[in-house]
C-alpha cells in the first residue's frame, strides 16, 4: 500500500491530464479503428468500461468521502486496466497485427513513465497480461491457435526490463538529489536553532530587566546605569546573532553547487579566532558540557576560506563527539598549530571511537551509524568544505579509545591559496568613479594584470544611476576629481548608502575636505598607496576579514508634520516591531496584512508612503503595486518601498517594473530603514 500511495503521489501533478486522455481517448479511438482504419476486432463496451475508470480519476475530488480514501487504488486499477490489460487483450484479439503491436509498445512505455516504480510496474504487468490471455482465450472460444506470436515476446521483455532499469536509475538519482536537498534543509533548520535560542535568551534578559508596570500606573519608570548598559550590550549581541544567522542561511543554502562549495565569500581569517568563537557559540546541553572542550594554541595562522563554514565543520565534529561519548567523562582536545608546509587543526576525543568498517564510509553521502535524527550529511559536507579551502580532513580512530580528526589547511602563500585567490579575484566586480582619466587608466591596467573586469564611470554618470545598479564588491571613489562638489558627494552617498560593496575613498592630501563625508562600509586609501602597491592593496580590500565596517547609529528622521505610513506585511511580529520603531520616530502607521486589503482600503486613508512586503497570501506586493499605479486615484503615485527578503536581480526587476520607488532588504538595519523613509517622506 505504501508503494501504491507513492505512485499516486508521483502522478498527482499530471492526474488531470492523464484522466482526460483516458476518458476521451478510449471512445475516440474506437471511431479511428472501426471506421477510419478498420481493424479485425473492436470492443466498444470494453473501451467505455476503461473510460469510466479514468472518469473516476478525473472527478476524484467530487467523489463521496467513503470513495475518496481509495483514490490511489482507483488510479492503479485504471492504469492496469487501461494500459497493459486493454492493449495486450486487443493485440491478442487482432492476431498480433502491426497496428496493435505498435500500440502495445506505446502503452508499455507510457505504463513505465506513469508508474515509475519497477516492482509495481512488473506486478501490474503480470496481473494484466495473465488476465488478458485468459479473457482472450475465452473470447476466442477456448482456442489458443495463433494467440501468441512468440517472436515478439523477447522484444516486449527487453522493453520492460531495460526500460524499467534505465528509468528507475534516473528516478533513484532524482530522489537522491531531492533527499539531499530536504536533508540539507533539515540541517540548516537545526543549525538555526542555536541563534534563535540565543535571541530568546536575549529577549528574556531584556524583559527581566525592564521595570514592570505597577498598580499606580506611573507614566515614567527608572533604570539604573548598570541596567541600561546591560540592555545596550544585550541588544548589540542580539543584532550580531541575527546577522550571523543570516550569514549561515545564505552560506548553507547557496554553498552546494554540483557537489562543490561556493568560494564567493572567502576571506582571510585567524584560525584561533574562528575556533574559539565556535567553541563559545556551540549549542551545549548543559554548562558542564562546555568544560569538556579544551583549546590548545601552539601557533595561530591565517587561512583563506569562510569562517561560518569552518564553524560548521567544528560544530559537526563536536556534535559527533557528544553523540558517541562513553559513560566516563568526555574530553575533547582542540589543537591549533602552524607549520612551514601547512597548518593543522586537530580535534581529539576519548569517546567510543569508530569501527574500521564504519570509518571507511563516514565521508559518503547519506551514510549514518543508525543514530535517530542523523541525515548522514555532516562529515561529507565537512570534507567538501575542507576541499574548497584547498585542504583536507582525515580521521584516525581505535574502537573504544576515541577518534582524532585532523583538518589540514594550506598556508596563505601556498600555490593552493594563491590559485583560489586568483580565481576569486577574476570573479569580483569593481567600479571606479572618477573624472580623471589617469585614475580610470590605472583601474583598467590593474584589471588587465589581475584578470577581473572593471567598470569606470564619471560622477555625472554615477548620479544618473539607481541604487540597485551599485551592486559591486568594491567601489572606488576619487575624492580629488576636479568637478566633484560637496553636494554631488552627498547625493552619491545617498545612492551608495545601501550597497553591500566596500567603499574605497581615494584621496591625495590628508586635509582633503571631502573626507568628512561618511559612507557606510568605507575605507580611506591614499592615492600614492594605490599607485605604489595596487596588487597588495586590492588583495587586502577583497580578502582581509579584519576590516570592520562602520555602521551608523539610527538617527531620528527629519519629518515635517505628521507623516502616515501604510505598513503591509503578512507577518504579525514584523508589523508589530516595525510599527513601534516608526511610531517612535513620529510616523502615523496603518497596518495591512496583504495586498488585497491595501486595494480595498486605498481610497479610505491618506497615506504619504507605503512600506510593502513582496511575498504575501491573497495578493502579493507586486500585484498590489501594479493595481495602485493603474488606478485613477489621486494618490496613485504615492511612494511605495518594497520590503523584501529576496534581493536577487529577478526580484529587483519585478520591483522596478511594478512601479515601486525603492526597496529595502530584510532584516533591515534601523538606520537604513529610517534613511529610506526620510528620503521619501
Amino acid at each position: 500500500m505504501d508503494a501504491i500511495r507513492k505512485v499516486y503521489q508521483y502522478a498527482q501533478p499530471n492526474l488531470t491530464l492523464i484522466s482526460w486522455m483516458g476518458m476521451l481517448g478510449f471512445p475516440l479511438y474506437y471511431i479511428v479503428w472501426e471506421y477510419l482504419f478498420p481493424q479485425p476486432y473492436e470492443n466498444l463496451p470494453l473501451r467505455l468500461f476503461c473510460s469510466a475508470f479514468f472518469a473516476l480519476v478525473l472527478f476524484r475530488d467530487q467523489l463521496p468521502v467513503r470513495l475518496k480514501q481509495y483514490n490511489d487504488v482507483i488510479y492503479q486499477v485504471a492504469i492496469t486496466l487501461g494500459l497493459p490489460f486493454f492493449f495486450f487483450f486487443m493485440l491478442l484479439m487482432n492476431d498480433w497485427s502491426y497496428v496493435w503491436v505498435m500500440s502495445y509498445m506505446s502503452a508499455t512505455f507510457l505504463h513505465i513513465l506513469l508508474v515509475h516504480m519497477t516492482r509495481v510496474v512488473f506486478a501490474q504487468a503480470i496481473v494484466a497480461l495473465s488476465s488478458a490471455v485468459l479473457f482472450a482465450w475465452i473470447a476466442k472460444g477456448y482456442q489458443f491457435d495463433m494467440m501468441v506470436d512468440w517472436a515478439h515476446l523477447p522484444i516486449f521483455l527487453f522493453v520492460y526490463v531495460f526500460g524499467n532499469l534505465c528509468y528507475s536509475r534516473n528516478q533513484d538519482e532524482h530522489e537522491t538529489k531531492t533527499s539531499l536537498a530536504k536533508s540539507f534543509g533539515a540541517g540548516i533548520a537545526h543549525e538555526m536553532r542555536n541563534p534563535l535560542s540565543c535571541l530568546c535568551s536575549s529577549i528574556d534578559v531584556i524583559q527581566s530587566t525592564l521595570p514592570k508596570p505597577s498598580d499606580d500606573e506611573n507614566e515614567r519608570y527608572s533604570l539604573s546605569k548598570e541596567d541600561l548598559s546591560m540592555l545596550r550590550g544585550v541588544s548589540d549581541e542580539a543584532m550580531k546573532i541575527i546577522y550571523a544567522g543570516n550569514d549561515t542561511i545564505d552560506l548553507l543554502l547557496t554553498s552546494i553547487d554540483e557537489n562543490r562549495v561556493s568560494r564567493a565569500t572567502f576571506k582571510r581569517h585567524s584560525a584561533h579566532k574562528v575556533i574559539a568563537s565556535a567553541i563559545e557559540s556551540f549549542s551545549y546541553k548543559g554548562r558542564f558540557e562546555q568544560r569538556t572542550i579544551h583549546l590548545a594554541l601552539k601557533n595561530d595562522f591565517q587561512f583563506l576560506g569562510s569562517d561560518t563554514l569552518l564553524k560548521y565543520v567544528m560544530y559537526n565534529l563536536f556534535k559527533n563527539a557528544f553523540d558517541h561519548r562513553k559513560l566516563e567523562a568526555l574530553r575533547i582536545d582542540v589543537t591549533i598549530e602552524a607549520g612551514a608546509q601547512g597548518h593543522r587543526i586537530i580535534v581529539k576525543d576519548n569517546g567510543n571511537g569508530i569501527a574500521p568498517d564504519v570509518l571507511k564510509n563516514i565521508y559518503q553521502d547519506f551514510y549514518t551509524t543508525g543514530k535517530s535524527g542523523s541525515y548522514g550529511l555532516g562529515l561529507p559536507f565537512c570534507r567538501k568544505v575542507m576541499k574548497s579551502f584547498g585542504g583536507k580532513i582525515r580521521c584516525t580512530s581505535e574502537l573504544g579509545k576515541g577518534a582524532t580528526f585532523t583538518l589540514s589547511l594550506p598556508s596563505l602563500d601556498s600555490d593552493a591559496s594563491r590559485n583560489i585567490m586568483k580565481d576569486l579575484t577574476s570573479l569580483k566586480s569593481i567600479l571606479t568613479i572618477s573624472d580623471r582619466p589617469l585614475i580610470s587608466t590605472r583601474a583598467w591596467l590593474l584589471a588587465a594584470r589581475l584578470g577581473f573586469k572593471p567598470q569606470t564611470i564619471t560622477f555625472n554618470e554615477a548620479l544618473k544611476r539607481q541604487e540597485h545598479e551599485f551592486e559591486y564588491d568594491l567601489v572606488f571613489i576619487d575624492l580629488d576629481s576636479p568637478s566633484l562638489s560637496n553636494h554631488e558627494l552627498i547625493d552619491l552617498k545617498r545612492l551608495l548608502e545601501f550597497t553591500e560593496a566596500r567603499i574605497v575613498l581615494l584621496y591625495q592630501a590628508d586635509d582633503n575636505a571631502h573626507i568628512k563625508t561618511q559612507f557606510s562600509n568605507q575605507v580611506f586609501v591614499k592615492e600614492s598607496e594605490w599607485q605604489d602597491a595596487p596588487d597588495q592593496l586590492l588583495e587586502n580590500l577583497l580578502f582581509d576579514s579584519d576590516f570592520v565596517a562602520t555602521v551608523p547609529h539610527a538617527k531620528p528622521v527629519e519629518v515635517t508634520g505628521k507623516r502616515t505610513v501604510m505598513l503591509v506585511d503578512d507577518n504579525t511580529s514584523v508589523r508589530k516591531l516595525t510599527r513601534l520603531l516608526l511610531e517612535k520616530q513620529g510616523f502615523s502607521v496603518i497596518e495591512k496584512e496583504n495586498g488585497q486589503q491595501v486595494i480595498e482600503s486605498f481610497g479610505l486613508h491618506h497615506v504619504d508612503m507605503i512600506l510593502m512586503d513582496i511575498e504575501m497570501p491573497v495578493m502579493d506586493g507586486i500585484e498590489a503595486t501594479k493595481q495602485i499605479r493603474a488606478s485613477n486615484h489621486a494618490n496613485s503615485l504615492v511612494p511605495i518601498i518594497a520590503h523584501t527578503g529576496d534581493s536577487s536581480q529577478t526580484t529587483l526587476d519585478k520591483i522596478e517594473n511594478a512601479g515601486m520607488n525603492d526597496y529595502i532588504v530584510k532584516p533591515a538595519n534601523v538606520a537604513r530603514l529610517f534613511d529610506k523613509l526620510s528620503h521619501w517622506a
